[in-house]
């Protein structure tokens, strides 16, 4: 797909920014606590919701459908409503508090590059009292398809009830290889995105639910300092699983690798990759 710069770029952002703000929320940002509430040019102001957490503390794949939404939403509202956006990678490098539980939380996406293929976007996510959370970047790639408001399917946005990442994605545990922790979920209908594929931050969530649960079983309690996604390919709504395989590469006296693989019928065919780097707090 060729397309001059020119073409995809709102030509009145302001107008295009207050058009994007009134589309209606998706399931995973309802079911996560997640909505927009301000917007400017190229930019977006968001909220999230957080459940109580364990011990005060979250994993980050909490943050999965808002990092995915902060950018992608200030993203789609620089561009004209006529071309299509599809998350290629996220990045997220967390403060040093971590993700804490029990409270709100504020996000700010806006828009960094517009290129011929693709949209460069960056967000900042702080507590209530402006205490960095985690610093993100998402890179969406432009294709074929429009950016309209969706009607939702009567979901509301809710504060998450419980604290289990696992619990809120309907994700179980699952037998996996010498040294993988694996989880599985079967998609819901909630979980797509305006294109009726799997939302970018499910992939995010699930991935980060199975880094969380492999680093702790390999080197006890764990602070997230960086993650990275890639997505390979679009995750299907419908029957078939969606599986997330995490493996810690190194586990240090301080510093904890692990990589993991988000998939649907085969580990060949990923929809992402994911590489995270934790602190041991436990030590």
């Amino acid at each position: 797909m060729t397309v001059e710069l020119s073409a995809i770029a709102a030509a009145d952002p302001v107008a295009r920014a207050a058009e994007v703000a009134g589309f209606p929320n998706l399931g995973p940002e309802d079911r996560f606590g997640v909505r927009q509430i301000g917007h400017g040019p190229e930019r977006i102001a968001v909220e999230q919701r957080l459940p109580v957490g364990s011990a005060g503390e979250l994993p980050i794949g909490w943050l999965g459908p808002l990092a995915d939404f902060v950018t992608g939403r200030a993203v789609q509202s620089a561009l004209v409503p006529d071309v299509g956006i599809r998350t290629l990678s996220l990045h997220m490098q967390v403060g040093a508090g971590g993700l804490r539980g029990g409270h709100r939380i504020l996000a700010t996406g806006e828009v960094v590059e517009i290129g011929a293929h693709s949209v460069l976007a960056s967000g900042r996510i702080t507590d209530e009292a402006g205490t960095l959370v985690a610093e993100v970047t998402g890179r969406f790639i432009i294709v074929p398809g429009s950016v309209q408001p969706v009607a939702g399917a009567g979901s509301e946005l809710t504060v998450p009830e419980t604290d289990s990442l696992a619990v809120q994605l309907g994700a179980e545990p699952a037998a996996g290889g010498p040294g993988e922790t694996r989880f599985v979920l079967r998609p819901a209908e909630w979980m797509a995105n305006p294109y009726g594929i799997l939302h970018g931050g499910i992939p995010v969530a699930l991935a980060g639910l199975a880094l969380a649960e492999a680093a702790a079983a390999a080197a006890g309690r764990v602070r997230t300092l960086g993650v990275d996604i890639t997505f390979h390919r679009p995750g299907l709504l419908g029957t078939v699983p969606v599986t997330a395989g995490a493996v810690v590469e190194r586990a240090g006296q301080r510093i904890v690798a692990a990589n993991a693989i988000v998939y649907q019928g085969s580990s060949q065919q990923p929809i992402a990759r994911a590489a995270c780097t934790m602190l041991r707090t436990g030590v």
